[in-house]
């Protein structure tokens, strides 16, 4: 089976309509969501997610009402939280507590993209993470990320931050990391068309496509945005 991840960003442009769209996914055959967490300095997302973030974070948007609202919520789809490591330790009620608010909200995996995978023994969390591999990223790598065995690996697809684009490269790459990692291989940063998606799913194990969506969002008012999302993910997976 091929996987599909959809990020969103909480509180753009509220909680309720991030709750909104999570329960109307339930509509679209996704394997998960990745929740992003809004954040000052976003250093690996690009201009489209840096604006919902800035909304969010003016709506005072953070980890503890993110945390009430899922555990709120009943999903049948995997949960992810995109954060940057600031947040998560700094997390006012200690990194203990993090670990019982992430169980209690069925997070199963953090994504933090400014943790490189040489730091990842230095920072113990002890909650699964999923790590990140790159174009330039060595076979010597693979070892530590077989012994780790995150709940996925996430390939980022292009230099630099988020976006949509057009084109799709290293691919040959995916296809050399994919038959030496454990783990399931995602493919993200960039992937906007069902040709994209087709793509990715012929090398890799799964899709994650984020910005593309946020764009569908900044489309529609609010109480559309929910419909925008879901059609926009239909139109992805060919449906």
């Amino acid at each position: 089976m091929k996987h599909f991840l959809a990020y969103i960003p909480a509180g753009y442009p509220d909680l309720k309509t991030t709750e909104r769209i999570l329960l109307e996914l339930k509509n679209v055959p996704i394997t998960g969501v990745e929740i992003g967490v809004p954040f000052s300095d976003p250093v690996a997302d690009g201009p489209v997610i840096q604006k919902a973030y800035t909304q969010a974070l003016k709506k005072k948007i953070n980890l503890k009402l993110i945390f009430q609202m899922l555990e709120r919520l009943d999903l049948p789809y995997d949960l992810y939280l995109m954060s940057y490591l600031n947040p998560i330790l700094n997390y006012g009620e200690g990194l203990s507590k993090l670990k019982v608010h992430l169980k209690k909200a069925k997070v199963k995996g953090l994504i933090l993209p400014d943790l490189p995978l040489v730091e990842i023994n230095n920072i113990q969390l002890q909650y699964p993470v999923v790590l990140f591999v790159a174009p330039n990223t060595t076979f010597k790598e693979i070892p530590l990320i077989n012994k780790i065995r995150p709940p996925f690996v996430y390939y980022i697809a292009r230099y630099g931050v988020t976006g949509t684009r057009n084109d799709l490269a290293y691919m040959d790459h995916v296809i050399k990391l994919r038959n030496r990692i454990k783990s399931p291989l995602y493919v993200g940063f960039g992937i906007s068309t069902p040709a994209h998606v087709k793509k990715v799913w012929s090398s890799a194990d799964g899709v994650i496509v984020g910005s593309a969506l946020v764009k569908e969002m900044d489309k529609v008012k609010p109480a559309q945005m929910p419909k925008a999302v879901v059609k926009k993910i239909q139109n992805l997976l060919n449906r």
